[in-house]
């Protein structure tokens, strides 16, 4: 039974139970996943991309990032109704509403301008044209079947993953002791940090911010996984046919 009082945020997904997200188990989950993107930012920050791209090297990794995120984004959906004391289903896993779709079509929209603009702007302040790592790879691919490769899992598999990680475990574990803006600076700053490029962490930030706004908003995780995925399109397009604005 709920904890009427128990809840900092009274609404959301509705009162929260005096014993959601506590012991041992939580912060060891939570810990270990943002302490992994933590490490992976940091080593980031001490290594190069590389100068050329072999195709089937890129496969590999996209198979091993596949298969670890993969893992994880199962460890969350298995735990966490026993970690927040609600079901899937009352943290957002149902069939998304036409108003859903229409909200997370806005929340891309708004994104795109958040997050493309963010960059623009620290691009300006650091006269730089400084572009993340893996677009710099991106663009030094040129066989057809590993850009195909890349943008399904873009587009189709990364938008899932880190909805499941950013906004369905952070967020509402953030939303849990601090409220709104509590879950999206938690979810928003380990969403930026996760891209693993230190000039795009806080446009990133803000765009995660921005999807945090659209599951608060609709209640259902689909919506900001649709955001994502029309983010994630939206940048592959550019790359792909107009590079120069990219």
């Amino acid at each position: 039974m709920n904890d009427s009082t128990s809840a900092i945020s009274p609404v959301w997904p509705t009162r929260w139970p005096k014993d959601s997200f506590k012991g041992f188990w939580t912060w060891l989950a939570a810990g270990f996943i943002a302490l992994l993107f933590i490490g992976l930012f940091v080593l980031s920050l001490t290594s190069k991309p590389p100068t050329s791209v072999n195709p089937l090297e890129f496969d590999l990794l996209i198979a091993f990032q596949f298969v670890l995120e993969g893992i994880l984004v199962a460890i969350v959906i298995l735990t966490l109704p026993a970690l927040s004391k609600f079901s899937l289903r009352e943290l957002g896993f149902r069939a998304p509403t036409w108003s859903n779709l229409g909200i997370a079509l806005l929340g891309a929209f708004v994104m795109v301008i958040v997050a493309n603009g963010g960059a623009s702007l620290i691009d300006y302040l650091a006269h730089s044209q400084h572009q993340q790592d893996i677009i710099q790879i991106f663009k030094g691919l040129h066989n057809s079947t590993t850009i195909a490769i890349f943008a399904a899992f873009a587009i189709l598999f990364a938008p899932f993953a880190e909805e499941t990680f950013f906004r369905l475990l952070f967020f509402n574990l953030g939303v849990r002791y601090g409220g709104f803006w509590g879950g999206a600076i938690l979810s928003g700053v380990l969403f930026g940090i996760a891209h693993g490029d230190i000039f795009a962490a806080v446009p990133l930030a803000l765009g995660g911010v921005v999807l945090c706004g659209v599951y608060y908003r609709t209640g259902n995780i689909f919506a900001p996984m649709v955001s994502h995925a029309l983010f994630n399109a939206v940048s592959i397009v550019a790359l792909l046919f107009i590079p120069k604005v990219a």
